[in-house]
Parts: structure tokens; sequence; C-alpha cells
């Protein structure tokens, strides 16, 4: 949310965040169906080998899903895939892959009628290549193959029975295979997005026809279960009080052409449960036992206090039926019964001609029950007769009657049933819930779920993977790294030790030459001080060299303090020179000692002569 000065409004921005790559919009399912046909690996699938190129085979991969389809094949679109000497992409086998996915769930979880799930699994071929060439595309809503799946939904309830109500369903399906099959030969769906659109106009309008005609049979069966109720239940309370007994004509006579009609308007108008339907019911049973001799002679004095009262408790309940007083001659055969067994009198007795009937019409249903059948009412059911699967829509529930309204997919009526018949059909697996079908969309969602766990899975193993091998990477690459350095740091250290062992050896050769030099130097200073010492006076000396060369002649030399004087040719030049100083004059090569030069060249000989032999 944000302001915009310029134009002085407000404005708001929506961002959709999509979770691990997948929302429940069509681009979600889209990039996830993507992803699964380009990223998935499921084992034993024929992947090419590798990850060179694979040559194009596009060919030989649509002449083998369309070979598949003509034959009607079974087998998964993968088996005809591994049956074939061909290297097959990424893709290809993905899409095959995905294609028997979908169809073997929604095959599955549909609910359909075997025969219709048998004809529409020849579709993953198909799906197959669709899925290939225009990846999620091939299985978006606006599909025509989604669409066509979809609206199989209604058809839960279709059974092949041969009869006119599923000949349009087949006739569909050979067009839906014609349609299918020049897809296939000519790469174009136009024909069967026109099939498809053709059909799911053909459903609504059987939709349609089909809850009429349901809608029309509720209300007959209504009207109609009314009256089955109230006739069963007479017919019903007529035999428990009447079957197996003698009874006098008379009161045959009134039951039949009289009371049995009032009992049936009770039940028609007020039901069995009502107060006027159990004081008629326990009229008739009065009727029966004061006619009776068997029953009513056994206790006299009850006969008389009933058979007085009887008539008038009948002209009661009529009255309170039919809203009209009764007249007297409708009673006459009954009063003058009543005042026969009164006076205990004989009475003719006949066998009453009541046949039997079922008790339970006069056993309302419980809530329970009607609780129960309300529970299953809208739902399939299959039962199997003569090994054919028949499939049965449980309607309605009439509880006048307690029974069941079975229809089928057009809304026809197939039969009605006693709703104990139906639970005891049930108990014995007899008959059998048709579960809830699902529809193409939800299966689709449901497998791209699934498969985007499995996809999840596959993500996180290789990233896993390619996280582990990075790390033995990375600890190889310090291991070498470790390796490296030690071996730098041993050659450090060698060459170290090398250069030590250089520097020690020069340093020795430096010291030893050094000390040669110094024996060299003290030699060569003693034979010069030797042959110093060994001056006479009168020897003579040269300091300096070329034209300022001197000549010096030792005059005296004082032992104490070790000087030496020396004096020119003339005598008149006097010059005094330490000892240890013309030494180095003479090892410079400023000063030589010209006397004694036969002895001092012969002392220089030995001395060198001695160092050379020393080193």
């Amino acid at each position: 949310v944000g302001y915009w000065p310029a134009n002085r409004c407000w404005f708001i921005v929506l961002v959709r965040i999509t979770i691990h790559g997948v929302d429940q919009s069509s681009g979600g399912v889209l990039s996830l169906t993507e992803s699964i046909i380009t990223e998935l690996r499921v084992p034993d699938l024929p992947y090419p080998v590798g990850r060179g190129e694979v040559p194009d085979n596009s060919a030989r991969w649509q002449s083998v899903l369309f070979e598949a389809w003509r034959d009607a094949s079974n087998e998964r679109v993968v088996d005809h895939l591994k049956a074939v000497d061909d290297t097959w992409t990424l893709r290809q086998v993905n899409a095959g892959y995905l294609a028997d996915r979908i169809m073997n769930v929604f095959l599955r979880r549909s609910g359909l009628h075997p025969f219709l799930i048998h004809r529409a699994a020849r579709l993953r071929f198909w799906l197959a290549m669709d899925l290939e060439r225009r990846g999620a595309e091939a299985v978006n809503s606006d599909s025509s193959l989604h669409r066509w799946l979809d609206s199989l939904e209604p058809l839960q309830g279709w059974s092949r029975t041969g009869g006119r109500s599923d000949r349009w369903v087949l006739e569909h399906l050979e067009e839906l295979e014609e349609a299918v099959t020049r897809a296939f030969s000519e790469s174009d769906a136009s024909a069967l997005e026109s099939c498809v659109a053709r059909w799911i106009s053909s459903l609504d309008q059987q939709a349609r026809q089909a809850r009429r005609v349901a809608e029309r049979l509720w209300r007959t069966e209504q009207g109609a279960a009314g009256q089955r109720a109230a006739e069963n239940a007479v017919r019903a309370a007529l035999a428990r009080s009447c079957r197996g007994r003698k009874l006098p004509p008379e009161l045959q006579q009134f039951l039949e052409e009289d009371w049995r009609h009032l009992m049936r308007q009770v039940a028609l108008e007020q039901g069995i449960r009502s107060e006027e339907w159990r004081h008629a019911h326990r009229l008739l049973e009065w009727l029966v036992w004061v006619s009776d001799p068997t029953l009513s002679d056994q206790d006299r004095n009850r006969l008389y206090h009933v058979g007085e009262q009887l008539t008038d408790k009948l002209s009661e309940l009529i009255e309170r039926v039919s809203g009209a007083r009764p007249e007297s001659a409708r009673f006459q055969g009954i009063d003058t019964l009543l005042v026969q067994r009164m006076r205990n009198e004989p009475v003719a007795l006949e066998p009453a001609p009541f046949p039997e009937a079922d008790p339970r019409w006069l056993d309302p249903l419980s809530d329970t029950d009607r609780e129960e059948a309300s529970r299953w009412m809208g739902s399939w059911y299959l039962r199997y007769e003569d090994g054919q699967e028949i499939r049965q829509f449980f309607f309605g529930f009439l509880e006048d009657t307690g029974e069941v309204l079975w229809t089928n997919a057009q809304g026809a009526k197939l039969a009605l049933q006693p709703f104990y018949e139906v639970r005891e059909m049930l108990e014995t697996g007899e008959l059998d819930h048709l579960p809830v079908g699902y529809s193409f969309g939800q299966v689709l969602k449901d497998t791209l779920s699934s498969l985007q766990r499995v996809l999840q899975s596959q993500r996180n193993q290789r990233e896993k993977a390619r996280a582990r091998a990075q790390e033995e990477a990375e600890a190889l690459r310090l291991q070498q790294e470790r390796i490296r350095e030690e071996q730098e740091r041993q050659e450090a250290e060698r060459r170290e030790r090398e250069e030590a062992a250089r520097v020690e050896a020069e340093q020795t050769a430096r010291d030893q030459e050094q000390a040669r030099r110094r024996t060299e130097e003290a030699e060569q200073q003693k034979a010069i001080l030797d042959s110093i010492d060994q001056l006479a006076a009168g020897a003579w000396i040269q300091v300096g060299a070329g034209e300022s060369a001197r000549r010096l002649k030792l005059a005296l030399r004082i032992g104490a303090s070790g000087k030496l004087v020396f004096v020119d040719r003339f005598g008149l030049s006097r010059e005094e020179i330490q000892r240890d100083e013309l030494m180095q004059w003479v090892l410079r090569g400023e000063a030589k000692l010209l006397s004694e030069g036969a002895e001092f060249a012969d002392t220089l000989s030995r001395v060198a002569g001695r160092l050379r032999v020393g080193r």
C-alpha cells in the first residue's frame, strides 16, 4: 500500500507468493507438470543412458503410441516403450509414466462401470503423446481430454444393460475413438475437441431429461405409496385379528364392506400412528372377540359390558373420521349379532376369508430406521445379477410404506424394495455401497501433489548429494592443500637446511681463509721482523717506489724502544722508524730491505713454502 502524491491517491500492489514453486492456480499446476516431465526419475524406466544427445525419434514415438491405441492395448505406456528396442528421451519416458499414473489413479477412483473404465483406459496413449508434445497444456482445465474425463462423473450409475438407456453412451464412445484416431493420424486435436463439445452438450440434455423423469416418478410413487400402505395395513390388521377363526357371516360382511373402508380411510388420511387408527384397530379386535364364542364365552360379564357399548363406540369413531353421524341402519346386522351373543343364542360360524398378510405393515418404522434411510439416500449401490454388474440409485425413501425407490442413470424406475430387505442385503454383501467417485480434476490435483512430494524428495536428495560431493571435493582440496603445504614446508625446511649448510660452509671457508691469511700474515710478519732484526748497521732500505723512492741506511738500532734510525746516503737527513711500522711498510710493498737481500729472499721463500705445505 502506498500514496501517490502527484494524484493524491492511494494505490495497492498485490503480490502472489509461490511456495516450493507450486501454487493451486493453473499456473502452479502447469509449472509442476512441466517439472515432473523434465526432472522426475523413476526406477526401472527406460531412460537414456548418460547425458549425451538423444537422436530425434518423434516419428517412432508417435508410431508406437498409435499402434497401441489402434490395438486397444490394456498395457501401460512404459511397458510398450520397454518392449521397443529404441532410445527414448527423458521427456518421452516421463510423459508416458505420468499418463499411466494419472489414468490408473482416475480409473481406480472414478467409480465408473468397468466397461467405461476399459474404454477410457486407452486414452493414456493419446495423453502420453499430448504431454510430450504440449507439456502441461495437455491436462489443463481447457484441454479436451480433461473436459471429457470430468464429464464422466455423472455416469457413475451407468450400467451396460443393452437397453436404450445406455445406447447413446456406446454410440458416443465409438465417435470418440474415431476422433482420437484422426487426432493421431493428423497430429491435430480439432476433431477430438468437436467430439467432446457435442458430448458435453448431449450430456447436459440427458441430465435435464433424467431429472424431469425422476421428479415425475417420485410424485407418482409418493401418491401410490400412501394408498398401498393404507391397503396393506388394513389387510394385515384383518389378517392378524381374523385369520384362522370362525366368525358369523354378519360380522364378516360388516368388516369387508364397511369397516375395511373406514380403516383404509384412517390409514390413508392420518396414518397408522394416529389415535384414530389405534381406536379402529382396537374396535376390530373387540368385534372379533365378541363374535367368537371360543373367546368371549369364558367371560360373560365382560361380554355384556362390551356388547352394550360396542355399537356406540363404532358410531363415535365413524363420526370423528367422516365428520357426520352414521345412520343406525348401518349397524343393524352388528346389533342383531351382539343381542344373540349376550343372550347366549347360537350363531352361525364360518371360516374367515381374510388371507395371510405381512404383519410388518402394522409396525411403523422407528426414528432410527428413518434416520438410517436418510443417510443412505442419494447414493449409488451395486448388485450382481447373472454375473452382470447392476448399478442402482437410492433416489428416495417412501416413509408411508418404508420402501426404497431405486432408479437408474436415466431417472427411470428400477424397483421398489422394502427398507428392511435393503438393510439385509447390505449386511450379507448382496448389495454394496458404491463410493463417491473422484473427478478427473481432483485426481489430477492429488496425483500431481503426490508426484510433487516425490520430485521434491529427489531434488533434496540431489541437493544433498551435490552438497556431499562439494563437501568431499572441498575436503579433498583441503587435504591436497595440506599435503602441498606440508610438502612446501618440508621443501622450505630442506632449502633452509641447505642454505644454512651452505652459509655455514661458506663461513667455515671464510674462517679458514681468514685463519690461513692470518697465519700467513703472522708468518710473513715474523719473517719480516726476523729480517729486520737481522739488519746490521749500514744496511740499506728503500722507502717508496718509482721516482719518489728513497734509500736509507740503518745508522742506529735502539733495542729498548724498537726504533730504527736511518740516514740518507749523505748522512744528513735522519729518520726514525719503529720496528713494527717498518714491517707493515714491507708487507704493503711500501719499503724494501736492500741489504741482506739474498738472506731476506730466502727467508720469504721459506715462509711461503711452509704456508703452502700447511694449507
